[in-house]
């Protein structure tokens, strides 16, 4: 009697484990492990939609008259085809960024907080300096041609993803003003501010030579600024980490007589 009323009990397992091609239990159960690479691939599919969106971007002004006439015809063709160019390095880093975060072994916790955050972060900056680095060569060319080749393909855009990357150099700003250390506030809040992007000075002007140099400097300052958010925020979540373990495990750093 006891083995019937099992039989009967188990027959949803039963009926479950016999349905053809049924893999949702084994697929649902295993999605904590299986989100590094969900998000690996949409950042892999994103980094695709990038690619083509910017091309279709910057190749736009051919059917929507913005090519302008004469000498800006030119133009307009060689920042096509410099900015077409960058686009396969940009989204390039956003691919990377996809393969860094499927191939992650971390857990849930350490996977959102580190991995992805230190990923997009990374990210962001590497964007950032690509973009000003190729503005940088649109602007080298604009100084040694007289050619307009920056056109609308300008790099302002980039300063609203700055603050994606350059957010822990804002936290220690803000901290050390709560803390009224309000040199280090100032000069963590002014180096994050400090936007070394210029707009080319007239062709073959000492004044334009200075400010192409400018522009240069102003891919390693994104660099730099990149690099030290990263040590800021592995420092803080090293902190944050070592606390949350001594408060699931409280010891006291002392030995007993």
């Amino acid at each position: 009697m006891e083995k019937n009323v099992k039989k009967f009990f188990d027959l949803p397992k039963t009926i479950n484990s016999n349905l053809p091609m049924n893999n949702f239990n084994s697929m649902v159960e295993d999605s904590e492990h299986k989100i590094a690479k969900w998000v690996g691939t949409i950042y892999t599919v994103a980094a695709f939609v990038i690619l083509i969106s910017s091309i279709i971007w910057v190749l736009s002004p051919i059917w929507s008259g913005g090519m302008g006439e004469g000498i800006g015809i030119l133009s307009a063709v060689i920042a096509m085809i410099i900015w077409v160019y960058a686009a396969f390095p940009i989204a390039q880093v956003v691919r990377s960024a996809g393969d860094s975060l499927s191939e992650s072994k971390s857990g849930i916790v350490d996977f959102v907080f580190r991995d992805f955050a230190i990923a997009n972060i990374k990210l962001f900056g590497y964007v950032s300096a690509l973009v000003a680095l190729f503005g940088a060569i649109c602007m080298t060319i604009t100084w040694v041609t007289s050619l307009d080749v920056s056109g609308e393909f300008s790099t302002a855009w980039t300063a609203k993803i700055d603050y994606a990357f350059g957010l822990p150099m804002l936290a220690v700003a803000a901290l050390a003003e709560l803390l009224h250390l309000q040199f280090i506030s100032n000069v963590f809040a002014d180096w994050y501010a400090w936007n070394p992007m210029v707009s080319s000075g007239e062709a073959w002007s000492v004044n334009g030579f200075y400010a192409v140099l400018w522009q240069y400097v102003g891919v390693v300052a994104i660099l730099a600024k990149l690099y030290v958010s990263l040590a800021i925020y592995y420092f803080f979540y090293g902190i944050i980490s070592s606390l949350v373990k001594w408060i699931q495990s409280p010891f006291l750093p002392f030995r007993a007589s």
